[in-house]
């Protein structure tokens, strides 16, 4: 019986790491997701381009996505559920920042699109700013020819042709190997397309042309941890929570890195990420099952699998964790 148990705990376990490795913050494909499309300008109407954006679950405060505007002045969160919700943009050198709440909560239920406009407020008038154009801390020199083949790959992404926008982000890098906003892009593109070490290569230089941005260390971190590197992934994975102690996201994954080796660490890890954000973070409860059965505690095991049911009740591995859930409790 212990052994059967302990197969199954490996193997919905291994479904889960598949699920959870899937995009760097891996929404519930079951819940009905929205899109959030924005324009960033000034009081000019000037285009603003390279804002760092953040988005925020509005009832807890924790980030749920980040970007940067596009050479046009936009951006895009997809794949958010149900809620309200914050838009922050970062404050610069030149801009104070802002926040702006957007509420998503359609009757009937249905997927829906919002397009938002946020003005900036000037802190100063720049001396030496071309009207029209402002940048922020990275992408400051991007060449032309370079945003125009990062601007037609983003347009591919909205369209839904990952081919094309991978082509015109690697373009993009050719023409400027230190755009940012391109790599980061073509890096995680390439993650999703199982293109891993092509990945890697992409990403490992992120960290140096973005030193103040936990993104890129989590989003290397997650495929250093799909190449079976556990002990290189968590080094990006705690970089990143210096940065950014508040990202669920990069606990979750740092206990995906340590489970193995330091499973007591990974513990606290899959425990703080259900902190940040239980429901995104919901297949934590799954680890902590596990873990709980391997230390003989069943009814602590069970309750997790339960959490992980009540948080996701039509998730891919629910059924797994029913019968596992039934099976403890005989």
């Amino acid at each position: 019986m212990k052994r059967r148990v302990r197969f199954e705990f490996a193997l919905i376990f291994a479904f889960a790491c598949v699920a959870i490795c899937a995009r760097s913050a891996p929404a519930q494909t079951f819940e009905v997701l929205h899109q959030i499309e924005g324009r960033i300008h000034t009081r000019s109407g000037g285009v603003v381009a390279g804002i760092h954006v953040r988005i925020m679950r509005k009832d807890s405060m924790q980030p749920v996505g980040e970007t940067f505007t596009r050479p046009e002045g936009n951006f895009v969160f997809t794949r958010l559920t149900d809620g309200d919700y914050l838009i922050e943009t970062l404050e610069t050198d030149i801009y104070e920042s802002t926040l702006t709440d957007v509420a998503l909560r359609p009757i009937p239920r249905r997927p829906i699109q919002v397009n938002i406009l946020i003005e900036l407020p000037l802190k100063s008038a720049p001396a030496a700013t071309p009207a029209g154009v402002v940048t922020a801390d990275v992408d400051i020199h991007v060449p032309k020819e370079a945003q125009k083949f990062y601007r037609a790959g983003t347009k591919a992404l909205e369209k839904g042709d990952a081919a094309r926008a991978i082509n015109e982000f690697q373009k993009a890098l050719t023409v400027y190997p230190d755009y940012y906003a391109a790599g980061f892009d073509l890096g995680r593109e390439l993650r999703l397309a199982k293109r891993y070490k092509e990945a890697e290569d992409v990403l490992k230089r992120l960290p140096q042309l973005a030193p103040r941005r936990a993104a890129p260390h989590l989003e290397y971190g997650i495929v250093l941890l799909e190449l079976g590197r556990p002990d290189e992934a968590a080094a990006e994975m705690r970089r990143a929570i210096q940065l950014e102690e508040t990202d669920w996201a990069a606990h979750l994954y740092l206990g995906w890195a340590l489970l193995e080796s330091h499973p007591q660490e990974a513990e606290t890890h899959f425990k703080r990420a259900l902190e940040l954000n239980d429901k995104r973070a919901a297949r934590a409860h799954l680890a902590l099952a596990r873990l709980a059965n391997e230390a003989g505690q069943r009814e602590l095991a069970i309750q997790h699998l339960d959490a992980f049911l009540s948080l996701a009740p039509d998730a891919p591995e629910a059924e797994a964790a029913r019968k596992l859930a039934a099976k403890l409790r005989q």
